[in-house]
């Protein structure tokens, strides 16, 4: 089943009537469509082949709900090499964030909640 250029088409094993699905040829360097089922594969067109990135871009207001209350997130490190600004505490969670200027490092103070960060 040929794709029209219109967008992603399923395609169907002549053989088994199952789903093909898509994989490198690493040898010819080429997409193709293959079998689970049985040896069946062809080659995909070369129209077909899509490589896409979808960046998704966040409004300031998203961001900063991103950073409300961080300290209560178990899945984030914490570490205690710093000292908050504010109350002078030495333990704070932290997090990274890419951003066009480079790296940031975001860390929020466990006793008092203050946030700061810091440019790697």
């Amino acid at each position: 089943m040929a794709g029209s250029g219109a967008g992603p088409t399923l395609r169907f094993c002549p053989e088994s009537n199952d789903l093909l699905y898509p994989r490198e040829d690493k040898e010819r360097r080429v997409l193709v469509y293959f079998c689970r089922s049985c040896q069946y594969q062809e080659d995909a067109d070369p129209k077909d082949w899509c490589v896409y990135r979808n960046e998704v871009q966040h409004t300031s207001r998203e961001k900063t709900v991103v950073l409300q209350d961080v300290r209560s997130d178990p899945t984030l490190p914490r570490t205690r090499d710093v000292r908050c600004p504010v109350c002078t505490h030495d333990e704070a969670v932290f997090f990274t964030s890419s951003t066009e200027e480079g790296m940031t490092l975001y860390f929020s103070c466990c006793s008092c909640g203050h946030r700061w960060r810091d440019y790697v």
